[in-house]
């Protein structure tokens, strides 16, 4: 299957200039009514030919779908990421997962630090397994069925999905959702110890990397960090100039990095440990509108790429 053909959920984000707050989840700020937004995800829908992340097997059966036709630079490494909101339903499919996909490619020290801090993570061959396919289409559904869902505002966290145009070892940032109003205090399992720390108006996000390998693979560093507190003027330094930006504070946690080579099609999966415990809590669970709290599922996948071997060696 053409890596390009869309996923259900690869669906622009909605940006408006003049958004204002209508309301909250779980602390979090909603922007914009929902008649404005399910007013420009059904237009988007009635526009954007969709297709699934189809299976071998689902190939072979059913006809191609519809296909949105991309340009990518010759220099870009194409990244799609899709966060799902998992239900009850989901959740039950996400244990006949596991068994189907590879753990044991995530190193065995990596892993015990991941659970410690309430995240397992996986792999997931260019093969879709079935009960995989199944969760993402009942999301899909359910975002096709529900006027919250298609608003945007059925939780402090929406399914939805984002292709990155990456370029070599370029930062990009991925927020898991909006900046929180309020403190928020997080235990961080470090060598075995737990150290707590209060954050003020944070903001969950990971940092994510690919770097090329010249042979269509590439290398995907993806690192959890928070942002906190006021906006700050810093000195940044890029590509040998020094220049002044507001920001706020930032704490990574590197030891919670994951580094993986890929090789186009290949997805990594990451979501919460059970019982929910430490950051996975934090990042990877979320309260709907209705009060209802559902786990997240945070995939990326590598797409194909056009760099040759000569742009692999460069450092741009």
């Amino acid at each position: 299957m053409n890596w390009f053909q869309m996923s259900p959920l690869l669906k622009p984000t909605l940006y408006h200039p003049c958004r204002r707050i209508v309301g909250s989840v779980n602390g979090y700020p909603i922007h914009q009514s929902a008649a404005q937004s399910l007013i420009g995800a059904i237009g988007l829908l009635s526009m954007l030919g969709c297709a699934r992340w189809s299976s071998l097997e689902d190939t072979a059966k059913k006809p191609a779908h519809s296909v949105v036709k991309m340009t990518i630079a010759d220099d870009v490494i194409p990244v799609e990421i899709i966060f799902l909101r998992m239900g009850s339903q989901q959740l039950h499919e996400l244990q006949a997962v596991w068994p189907r996909i590879n753990e044991q490619a995530i190193p065995i020290e990596l892993r015990t630090r991941l659970d410690q801090n309430g995240i397992r993570a996986a792999i997931v061959d260019t093969v879709i397994p079935l009960p995989l396919q199944s969760m993402i289409d009942s999301v899909e559904k359910r975002l096709q069925d529900d006027p919250l869902e298609q608003a945007g505002i059925g939780a402090d966290v929406r399914s939805h999905s984002r292709l990155l145009q990456c370029r070599n070892g370029q930062r990009k940032e991925i927020a898991v959702r909006p900046a929180r109003t309020g403190t928020m205090v997080l235990l961080h399992n470090e060598d075995g110890a737990a150290k707590g720390r209060t954050y003020e108006d944070p903001q969950l996000l990971f940092d994510l990397r690919a770097i090329p390998k010249g042979d269509g693979s590439a290398t995907l560093l993806i690192t959890p960090e928070i942002q906190h507190g006021p906006l700050k003027q810093k000195i940044v330094g890029q590509e040998f100039a020094l220049r002044r930006e507001m920001k706020r504070d930032t704490v990574t946690w590197p030891d919670l990095a994951i580094e993986k080579t890929m090789i186009p099609g290949q997805i990594l999966l990451v979501t919460a440990s059970t019982p929910a415990r430490g950051l996975g809590e934090h990042y990877f669970y979320t309260q709907t509108a209705s009060g209802d709290v559902e786990q997240l599922l945070f995939l990326v996948r590598l797409g194909q790429s056009k760099l040759d071997t000569a742009f692999a060696k460069s450092k741009d």
